[in-house]
Parts: structure tokens; C-alpha cells; sequence
């Protein structure tokens, strides 16, 4: 009987390592099976970019998605990256740090304590990774979102739905082009961010055509569109950080009664790109004639002056980013009809 005992106290305690080691396996990638589920026509920039920009996130995940994270290791092989491409590959670590924190109590406080060993300038690239990996783990069910939530920093918790909007875009838009309505799942704090990933992903599924992302975007019921322009101006300025003056010349194209929604989703991209790597932002702008650079400070600076001064608004905590997004747009406003024009916000 005692032998019994032992053996089947052995066979739990093998089991117990073992379960934790397949479960991790399950979310290792294939890095070229997933890539030729895309089409890179010829002579395009899209067909250039996005293959790289999709290998950096992957390898992201993949890199951490062990038994034994060893930050050091990682750090140094995540450094490795081109600068340009290094956040993509940041972001792709809070897909894998979402599956490795899923199996410890609470697991907001276990993928926050990842990211800020890792390194913490990378912010917002970690929630929209851990948005992927909620999107896969859950779909459109809001309890089980909610459950992380309930142990994440409310101020950045909901930039998870960014990553579930994009990876719908993404995965799902073309065979299914209302998928968007299953964002009616979630509060609308959620719902909102959700739209704004979505934008950001069909500038992807667009092949870097403003005009096609545009007219998906016009698809869209019309309270979808502001939070969903936003999206694609933060795709632009961020995947095409290095040709900030097409930016700038884009905003001129979009709809303007959605132009403050873009000109704000710029101006998040561009506040990522600073926060993540300030000297390869200053490496960036040097390119640019001095009034593309100036412009792209201001933004950078209004984000942050809009931070300050929600902060002073108050309301739930809970509802901090798309508080923060709508403080932008605010100040967006109140600059450009200094002239009676959107001139100055929008350079």
C-alpha cells in the first residue's frame, strides 16, 4: 500500500512538471507556416515590411514561451533586433508572457511583474501581445477577460482590446466582414479599443493602401469610425515611422469629421515609438526636414499633456485610456480652432 502511495504521489509530481511544459508548447509558433498564410504581392512595400514585422512579433512570443525565462538571455537576443523592428518583437513577448502568467494566481500581477523585468519603455506593446493571446484563449466572451482584469494596472488593462481588434482584423475580416459586431460583447470602454486595433489591422489587411483601409473603414457602422480611424493612424505612424512626412501629408485624405480620431492615433504611434527607444527617435527625426520633426514633437508632447490633464477628470479609473484617447482629441480641437481650422493640430 505504501509503495502504491509513493508511485502514485511520483506519477502526480511527474505530472505536475510535465502538464505546465506541454501546455507552453502549445503556443510555440511556426514562424513560416503562419507567414505563407499571407499574400506579398510584387513591388509593394507592404510585401517588404510586413513579412519582418510579423517574424519580430513571433520570434517575440517564441523567445519567451520556455519553462525557464531567463530575462537576460532574451533581453539581449530581443536587442538584437533592428531598431525599427525591435517593438514588434517586444510586443510579441506579452502574447507569450500571457500564456506563462495563466498558469499562476493572478496572472495580471504575474504578466506585469514579466514586463517590467524585461523592460518597462516597451509599455504598451506587452498589452496589445497579451490582447492576442486573450483573443486565442477566449474569443469574444468578456468573463474571461474580465477575470485578468480584475489584476491588471487599470490604466493600461484595457490596450489588451487594441490586440483583440487587431488579430480579428487581421485573422478574421476578410472571411467574415462582420466580425467587428462580436466587439457588441464587451463594455463599451472595451469595445471602443477593440475598434481601434481593428483600424490599426486593416491598415495590414490593406497592404499599407490608405485608401482600401479607408473605404473598410467606411464599411463600418458610423459609430464604429472615429475609434477605428484612430487605429489607423496609429498603424500608420508607427509601421511607417520612418516616413513620418506621408504622415503627415495622409491626414489631408482622411474624412474630416474623422481627422482629430486619426491625427490622435498618430500621435499615440509616435509617443510609443519615443518612449520605447528615444535615441533611435532622434536618430528618425534628424531624416526629416525641421518641420516634419517639430510637428512630431508636438504630438508627442500634447499625448503626454493630455495624460496630465485627465488625470485631473474624475471619473473611474477604469475607464483611464479611452478617457486619455478622448483628452487627445479635446486638445486636438482646442488647438486647431485657435485659427477657426484644424491647421495647427494637424500641421
Amino acid at each position: 500500500m505504501i509503495t502504491t502511495l509513493v508511485t502514485g504521489l511520483t506519477l502526480a509530481a511527474i505530472l505536475a512538471i510535465i502538464a505546465p511544459l506541454l501546455y507552453l508548447r502549445l503556443f510555440q509558433v511556426n514562424i513560416p507556416r503562419m507567414t505563407r498564410r499571407f499574400h506579398f504581392p510584387e513591388d509593394l512595400l507592404y510585401s517588404t515590411r510586413f513579412p519582418i514585422i510579423l517574424r519580430a512579433f513571433l520570434s517575440g512570443n517564441n523567445r519567451v514561451i520556455k519553462p525557464f525565462l531567463r530575462v537576460q538571455k532574451v533581453r539581449a537576443s530581443l536587442e538584437s533586433e533592428d531598431p525599427f523592428y525591435k517593438g514588434f518583437a517586444y510586443e510579441g513577448t506579452g502574447m507569450g508572457f500571457g500564456a506563462k502568467a495563466s498558469l499562476w494566481p493572478g496572472r495580471g500581477r504575474r504578466f506585469e511583474r514579466y514586463i517590467r523585468e524585461l523592460d518597462p519603455l516597451y509599455l504598451y506593446q506587452y498589452y496589445v501581445g497579451l490582447g492576442w493571446w486573450l483573443h486565442i484563449r477566449y474569443r469574444y466572451r468578456f468573463a474571461g477577460y474580465s477575470r485578468w482584469m480584475e489584476t491588471l494596472d487599470p490604466r493600461y488593462a484595457h490596450i489588451v482590446f487594441d490586440g483583440v481588434g487587431f488579430r480579428a482584423a487581421l485573422f478574421e475580416s476578410q472571411e467574415d466582414p462582420s466580425v467587428h459586431l462580436q466587439f457588441e460583447n464587451f463594455p463599451m470602454d472595451c469595445r471602443r479599443v477593440c475598434l481601434q486595433g481593428y483600424g490599426r489591422g486593416l491598415w495590414f489587411v490593406s497592404q499599407f493602401n490608405l485608401e482600401a483601409a479607408m473605404a473598410a473603414i467606411e464599411q463600418l457602422p458610423a459609430s464604429y469610425r472615429q475609434d477605428a480611424y484612430s487605429g489607423l493612424g496609429l498603424a500608420v505612424a508607427y509601421s511607417l515611422f520612418d516616413r513620418v512626412p506621408f504622415g503627415f501629408e495622409s491626414q489631408a485624405r482622411i474624412p474630416s469629421a474623422h481627422r482629430v480620431s486619426y491625427c490622435q492615433g498618430m500621435a499615440f504611434g509616435w509617443e510609443a515609438r519615443k518612449l520605447q527607444n528615444e535615441g533611435f527617435w532622434y536618430e528618425q527625426l534628424e531624416s526629416f526636414t525641421d518641420r516634419y520633426a517639430k510637428c512630431a514633437e508636438r504630438y508627442v508632447d500634447w499625448v503626454r499633456e493630455a495624460e496630465v490633464l485627465m488625470k485631473h477628470r474624475a471619473e473611474d479609473p477604469d475607464s483611464y485610456y479611452t478617457r486619455w484617447m478622448d483628452q487627445m482629441r479635446m486638445l486636438l480641437k482646442q488647438r486647431g480652432t485657435q485659427d477657426g481650422s484644424e491647421k495647427e493640430a494637424c500641421c
